[in-house]
């Protein structure tokens, strides 16, 4: 099987669907899912000093070790951060409880929160991407990854796996894995880089063509997957 195999499978197995309004984004993670659906609910009923902070930290999962002190600093440098660009008339940033949605694409909106908060000690890239990707959940057109892979820990394993090549940074180019992807979301591929990360280690890929092959069946997919991701999440538990 072939990875486009292997986005059918993943299709089937994890994605659950995000609405709003006309749009359909699909995730794998349901947690997610979840929790930015929650920050959207607090969103316009809360203040908004509330909301950028679990837009920041929500203390779940790899985020619970980040220290409060940089929480605070990073939700006091966004709250600070009131005009966005000039060349766009110094729109406000945060204007009354709203956010403002000046921002073209999300990748322009992730370099304005890198730039706002990535110099604070405790505030790694990670948590730019996360905060960028709640922040544009919030907009009334949510934006999304789309020019750039982000490559937090497992997805980078299952990159550098599936690429055989090591040393990849946290953003790399979408093209970068459309000969294993073609056209699937960024935010999809993210997903799937991290899950099938130890599917990944054992492809292979032609010279040539550059398709990548994965020694297994779609029939025994989720048997051999399942077993996999077992074994290595023991093993990261030791």
């Amino acid at each position: 099987m072939t990875t486009f195999d292997l986005i059918d499978h993943y299709q089937f197995e994890y994605i659950s669907t995000l609405h709003h309004g006309n749009i359909d984004i699909n995730c794998g993670c349901c947690s997610m899912v979840e929790e930015m659906n929650a920050i959207k609910v607090l969103y316009g009923k809360g203040p908004i000093r509330d909301v950028i902070e679990k837009c920041v930290c929500n203390r779940h999962g790899h985020q619970y070790c980040i220290p409060q002190t940089a929480v605070d600093d990073a939700v006091k440098a966004l709250m600070d951060s009131m005009f966005v660009r000039a060349d766009v008339g110094a729109t406000p940033f945060i204007n009354g409880n709203k956010i403002s949605e000046v921002f073209e694409d999300f990748e322009e909106l992730y370099d304005f929160i890198s730039l706002v908060i990535s110099g604070i000690l405790g505030i790694g890239p990670l948590t730019v991407y996360d905060t960028a990707k709640r922040i544009g959940h919030l907009f009334d057109s949510p934006i999304y990854p789309k020019q750039y892979v982000y490559l937090a820990s497992g997805a980078k394993n299952g990159a550098e796996a599936l690429l055989k090549k090591k040393g990849l940074r946290f953003r790399e180019p979408i093209q970068l894995f459309e000969p294993s992807f073609g056209t699937f979301p960024s935010i999809f591929i993210e997903d799937m880089l991290c899950i099938y990360a130890p599917l990944f280690s054992r492809c292979s890929v032609n010279p040539i063509t550059k398709e990548i092959t994965l020694p297994y069946s779609n029939k025994n997919i989720n048997s051999v997957s399942l077993k996999i991701l077992k074994k290595a999440k023991r093993k990261k538990s030791i």
